[in-house]
């Protein structure tokens, strides 16, 4: 954030300024009704500041705007401005803006640390360590610039160079916040095999019995991309039925990676033949959007091909993801969608999750039909869910996830009438 010397200013400049977001706050006034000629320009940064923070950033650009028009070498001012900019994600303007800071000023503190913010947000990890580097020559023993050139490397995979910069850091400030975290965080992404087990259960209010699902799974990275050996278990209906499946998500190039997937089974519970395959990429803006299809293959006379996409959005410690299913047939389109929200605490590993839907993703939870998947038994039913979840690490090597979910479910019977239905799921993942 940008250096609060504003506070350092003489009494009767602080009274001013006081008396100023006093106004501001008790009336509400718009920026309108501010006369900016009777203000000084140190009071209308901390005017600026306040509407920044207070998240008024276009009233707090105008404000910015105003004093640059008359002092444009107000540095602090310059660097607020291109601060509002990377909150709303419009990264070239800050950018733009700070060049003309580091241009007069190369070693202006605040703008680098700023520049450096915006290249980590927008996932220019190469140009964060380069502006990380700048500031560390101009000021070696600055924490911010250390520790953040430390993520940079670590999301390059440069992780040797990133924990020379962490045992550097720690040296100056051995109770350092973040470098404990990240260095686990750098361990544990250096582990590059894993199993995992899984239990998931379902309970209804009436007509259908418990539901019993598991897998258990193995991961390995490999130069093409993470992959997955899983073999999934259903008992439900009175019957069981096993899935071996396969998982692979070779990376492209920088940002763009794949998902592919192949399972089969002889058990009516699941589809003879499960393929997907989808597409990802980051976009401006720490977006990541996707598009790809599942095939589902029940006998060679009935099967379905279900359409997916994703849109998602990073925002500070926060992922919030929506993807939509769009499964056509001779009655017309079918829609559903999911909204997941992710709060991530500290890393990748720990968070909280929100999420809900409307309408049957198929891809996610098997049909439910006493005659499993075959015959004329298959559709797809309408539903609406909520749910919880929580992935806390274990460690260096071990991982917990649980979710709870609700779901107002269509019965298979009895189109237009509703079960609701109590999911738990468990899962415990250790990696080596």
């Amino acid at each position: 954030m940008t250096n609060v010397r504003w506070m350092l200013h003489t009494v009767a400049q602080r009274r001013r300024t006081r008396i100023a977001l006093t106004l501001v706050v008790t009336f509400n006034l718009s920026l309108a009704q501010i006369d900016t000629l009777k203000l000084s320009p140190d009071d209308l940064f901390a005017l600026a500041r306040q509407r920044a923070f207070a998240g008024q950033r276009d009233e707090a650009r105008s404000l910015c705007t105003t004093i640059l028009a008359k002092y444009p070498s107000y540095f602090d001012v310059r660097t607020l401005l291109a601060r509002t900019y990377a909150w709303d994600g419009n990264y070239g303007e800050a950018r733009a803006e700070l060049s003309k800071v580091l241009s007069a000023s190369p070693t202006n503190k605040d703008a680098l640390s700023a520049l450096l913010d915006v290249e980590l947000w927008d996932h220019k990890f190469d140009r964060a360590v380069e502006v990380a580097s700048q500031g560390i020559r101009a000021y070696p023993t600055e924490e911010n610039f250390l520790h953040k050139k430390a993520q940079a490397l670590n999301s390059l995979g440069r992780d040797t160079e990133a924990l020379t910069l962490l045992a550097q850091l720690e040296d100056i400030n051995p109770s350092h916040p973040g470098a404990a975290t990240l260095r686990q965080q750098i361990k544990r992404s250096s582990l590059g095999n894993g199993v995992g087990f899984r239990y998931a259960t379902d309970r209804f209010s009436e007509v259908y019995g418990p539901m019993h699902y598991g897998h258990a799974q193995l991961s390995r990275r490999t130069p093409l991309g993470i992959a997955f050996a899983r073999f999934n278990y259903s008992r439900r209906f009175g019957m069981e039925g096993f899935q071996p499946e396969l998982e692979l998500y070779p990376a492209i190039t920088s940002g763009i990676y794949t998902y592919l997937n192949y399972g089969y089974s002889s058990s009516t519970l699941f589809p003879k033949h499960r393929i997907g395959a989808e597409l990802y990429s980051k976009l401006p803006l720490s977006l990541e959007a996707s598009l790809g299809l599942r095939h589902l293959s029940f006998n060679p006379s009935q099967f379905v091909t279900i359409y997916t996409g994703s849109l998602g959005l990073y925002y500070e410690s926060i992922w919030i993801s929506l993807r939509h299913y769009l499964t056509p047939d001779d009655g017309g389109l079918s829609i559903s969608t999911t909204t997941m929200v992710r709060w991530y605490q500290g890393d990748v590993d720990n968070f909280f999750m929100l999420r809900g839907g409307f309408g049957f993703a198929a891809d996610e939870r098997a049909i439910q039909s006493s005659a499993g998947l075959s015959g004329k038994e298959v559709f797809y039913l309408k539903a609406q869910t909520a749910g919880v979840g929580w992935q806390r690490s274990l460690g260096t090597h071990m991982l917990f996830f649980a979710t709870v979910d609700v779901t107002n479910q269509e019965l298979s019977a009895r189109a237009g009438q509703y079960v609701t239905m109590y999911s738990l799921s468990i899962e415990l993942r250790a990696r080596f």
